[in-house]
């Protein structure tokens, strides 16, 4: 049965249709703005670089309208150098290489663009500098001398010579020490950056020492991704594919060969790879033997003594004693007087045949070849009666402090000083190695502004007080 009504038209609210449209509408912005996403997002390598030159070109507007000093203005120069070279690899359909310069150029823009008036700092800066080291900016092919707060960015690369050494402080608070006769290129993320820093090792040693985040070494043959909190040190042969040692003194670090083998280091732990990539054994690392005699600091008339006798103690049975004598306090080459690794004893005699400033280590060796850390350093001045009395030791240790870390009423203090120098914070004793390094977490439990002292004495009584003003709140 048919029904009694029949409508041909039907009467909606004005209000429906008014939702209807703007669903309809917000559906399709939607829609439009996730596929502008993807297609950000999804960019072919072509597109990826021309969108990373655009940004580097906006970052280089803002940067060139600020008033920079003149040593920041190189810097700009440079930077600007890099973006050129971006343009190029562009033409040359090089898509990689342009994107990774001109990202590079764009963060060193973005720096310089906040520096102003102030201190350009870069991905780190060099924090000391000992002998002969050399920077090149990316993009660049001078080698210039580095220089003490010297800024580093991303793919520079720093060398040091025969008796170079420097160590570079980065943003997140890890320490690079670079050994003489090293080349590393700088890899190390900006803060925004998930991942941890990378450093990349072609020749020579580093010591790396974290703080609150985790660092990352890489060479030929390995990937060591270095946990916080700890100290290691990585170790790259001569040569192409040369060995790699890697060395947990403190803390602990993950080891990944090339072919995807892996190994956790914990504390004094070693392991290397070879040139072919395959990860060795984990050995132990032994404990450095600790230096008995003479006294840090102690002055011998050489016409009194000729001969010296240096003492020690901590060899065990099986190892041998590699000891170390030279004018310099960094042991180079060009400065050794006696370098033996073939002590098997726990005393050295010396004969001395002229006066000076001499400085003396040793480390222990295992019977399977791995050697610990070396020992404190200690100095020795030797002189001659006939000559006129030697003066006193009058010279206040050094004392530099890196910036202190807070974590609530937690203060991470970090620094070095002079080697053989003792150091407290706040009154308690502070466990320095043997560069003069120390580190030490202390908690300030009352509420507001307290200060946090640190004092270096050397062995001559002399002392360098620092202090450090910092605020805690309780909440």
């Amino acid at each position: 049965m048919r029904s009694s009504i029949q409508v041909d038209w039907y009467l909606i609210k004005i209000t429906s249709i008014r939702r209807i449209i703007a669903i309809v509408v917000t559906g399709v912005v939607a829609a439009g703005l996730v596929f502008l996403a993807y297609q950000r997002l999804n960019l072919p390598p072509e597109g990826r670089a021309r969108k990373a030159i655009e940004a580097a070109e906006i970052a280089e507007s803002k940067a060139e309208s600020q008033v920079l000093p003149q040593n920041l203005r190189r810097e700009l120069g440079q930077a600007s150098a890099q973006l050129d070279t971006a343009r190029e690899m562009y033409l040359t359909e090089r898509w990689s290489e342009a994107e990774s310069d001109a990202e590079s150029a764009r963060l060193r823009f973005l720096a310089l663009a906040g520096a102003g008036t102030h201190q350009l700092t870069g991905v780190g800066e060099f924090f000391s500098l000992e002998g002969r080291v050399q920077l090149q900016r990316a993009g660049t092919p001078e080698w210039d001398n580095a220089q003490q707060r010297m800024p580093v960015f991303n793919g520079d690369f720093v060398r040091s010579g025969r008796d170079g050494s420097a160590e570079i402080l980065f943003t997140d608070g890890s320490l690079y020490r670079i050994s003489p006769n090293s080349l590393l290129e700088i890899q190390h993320k900006t803060e925004s950056d998930s991942s941890s820093g990378t450093v990349k090792m072609r020749v020579g040693q580093i010591h790396v020492m974290t703080s609150g985040s985790s660092s990352r070494v890489t060479t030929d043959t390995t990937e060591t991704e270095i946990a916080s909190d700890s100290r290691v040190a990585v170790d790259v042969d001569e040569g192409e594919g040369g060995t790699t040692r890697v060395a947990a003194f403190d803390g602990g670090a993950r080891v990944r060969a090339a072919g995807g083998e892996e190994i956790l280091l914990a504390s004094r732990q070693q392991v290397e790879t070879s040139g072919g990539g395959s990860l060795s054994s984990m050995r132990e690392i032994p404990d450095p033997p600790q230096l008995l005699a003479p006294q840090n600091n102690t002055s011998i008339d050489i016409r009194q003594e000729k001969v010296i006798t240096l003492e020690w103690r901590g060899r065990l049975d099986d190892q041998v004693v590699h000891l170390q004598v030279g004018r310099s306090r960094r042991f180079v080459p060009d400065a050794m007087e006696v370098e033996s690794a073939e002590i098997r004893g726990d005393s050295a005699r010396l004969q001395i045949v002229a006066p000076g400033t001499y400085f003396w280590r040793a480390s222990v060796i295992s019977e399977n070849g791995v050697e610990s850390e070396w020992s404190q350093i200690r100095r020795m001045r030797v002189f001659s009666s006939l000559q006129r009395a030697v003066l006193a030791d009058r010279t206040a240790p050094s004392l530099t402090l890196l910036p202190t870390q807070q974590l609530g009423s937690m203060f991470i203090i970090q620094g070095r000083t002079e080697s053989g120098a003792a150091v407290t914070v706040n009154g308690e004793n502070v466990v320095t190695d043997a560069d003069g390094h120390f580190r030490k977490t202390i908690e300030i439990p009352r509420e507001g502004w307290n200060n946090i002292e640190v004092v270096a004495t050397d062995p001559a009584g002399n002392e360098t007080n620092r202090r450090e003003r910092v605020f805690v709140e309780v909440y």
